[in-house]
């Protein structure tokens, strides 16, 4: 049973201004993905560590990338694992950002920067939360674990998934604090990474008649793309759904072009779990089309997969959670689904961790130029974690 005094008293001492200055500080620490390491902002999140008492230390992939791990607690059960990025994507173009990317300005309640929904603004709230039990002379009965990961842009290969690789994702429960305007996320999408192959025959550009154009073959398949998809729905996650997402073909102006190809993004829902499944629907639409176009021939092949993850709305940590949320807001949050792929999937799908994924900010202003969270929502979020690591972990007066 959560102790309501100690929770409320965590969460009293949450500090709004101690929440910006973190978030600002990680944010000004480059670390775009691809396009640098995580180190810069690692260096930031250990200071803060080591200030509010807490035991950690970096894990390098062999590549070099650094992740965090440091535990706060006085007894290893129970356990919970607080999983964050230190990674950002690109900035882009710089002129179509208002502010600079990196300086963390504060406009209109909003905080503005790379990071600060995805994810350096939710990682500043959980450990402004750490900071506020500190603070309260809250001792932890169990063990607080962040999980301060590189690569997640990229997969995560060179973060979370090392930390799985050499057995440190062993706690009773997690929470994962990406953007998902502190709703309780249970299930999140899967994806396919799919090449199509359109081959033609290459003629003089004087007499196209001659040849096969590879790009026309592939415009074929563009228009008809969403053809592939299955009539299936998801409660939480929706839909699947499919992109095209980069093009390439020819090789001079004068030349009829003999190949092309194509990048598709194919987001898989949970229950698709065959990648031949997956890969069926778009051979049976290149066969189509060739009925149709003989001249066209298509071919797929699967790059990349990953699962899609779906977490029990009945777990411990979706309980606390949901405490949490309705003593701070006065009403339950909805579960929900996360359109995007995230690291919960390496707690969920290979460790079998209860697993929320639960974080300030929203998806849609994530990877976007000018992006933003409102500071109110940081400090929100940072109470609502203090209530969930006193209710979940146990806690005393220090």
């Amino acid at each position: 049973m959560v102790d309501e005094v100690l929770a409320a008293a965590a969460a009293a001492a949450v500090d709004a201004e101690e929440i910006l200055s973190f978030a600002r500080a990680l944010i000004a620490a480059p670390s775009e993905n691809p396009g640098g390491t995580e180190d810069d902002a690692a260096a930031v999140a250990m200071d803060i560590l080591g200030a509010i008492g807490a035991s950690a230390e970096i894990i390098r992939s062999d590549e070099g990338r650094p992740s965090i791990v440091a535990a706060i607690g006085s007894s290893p059960r129970p356990s919970l694992a607080w999983n964050g990025h230190l990674d950002v994507v690109p900035v882009g173009d710089p002129s179509r950002w208002t502010h600079d990317p990196g300086d963390g300005v504060v406009e209109d309640g909003r905080l503005i920067g790379r990071g600060s929904a995805d994810m350096k603004g939710p990682v500043a709230s959980a450990l402004g939360a750490a900071a506020a039990i500190r603070r309260a002379g809250i001792e932890l009965e169990g063990t607080l674990t962040f999980h301060l990961a590189a690569d997640e842009e990229h997969m995560g290969m060179y973060g979370t998934m090392v930390l799985r690789d050499r057995g440190m994702l062993v706690q009773d429960a997690c929470i994962v604090g990406e953007p998902s305007d502190m709703r309780v996320g249970l299930a999140e999408r899967g994806g396919a990474w799919i090449t199509a192959t359109a081959r033609g025959k290459a003629s003089h550009g004087s007499q196209p008649n001659l040849g096969v154009n590879a790009i026309t073959s592939m415009a074929h398949l563009l228009l008809r793309l969403p053809e592939v998809l299955p009539d299936l729905e998801h409660p939480l996650v929706g839909r699947p759904s499919v992109n095209a997402a980069v093009i390439t073909g020819g090789s001079a102006p004068n030349v009829v072009p003999d190949r092309c190809e194509l990048v598709i993004d194919r987001r898989i829902i949970p229950g698709e779990t065959d990648p031949a499944q997956v890969l069926a629907p778009f051979d049976h639409l290149a066969a189509t089309i060739a009925q149709e176009h003989p001249e066209v021939d298509l071919s797929f092949r699967i790059d990349g997969w990953t699962e899609a993850a779906e977490a029990s709305a009945d777990s411990d940590i979706a309980a606390s959670a949901r405490e949490a949320i309705a003593s701070e807001r006065g009403s339950r949050a909805p579960d929900v689904g996360f359109t995007g792929i995230t690291d919960a999937r390496f707690y969920i799908n290979d460790a079998r961790i209860p697993t929320v994924i639960l974080g300030p900010g929203s998806l849609t202003v994530a990877h976007t130029a000018d992006e933003w969270v409102l500071v109110d929502d940081l400090v929100t979020a940072s109470r609502i974690y203090a209530r969930i690591f006193v209710g979940f972990l146990g806690a005393r007066r220090g």
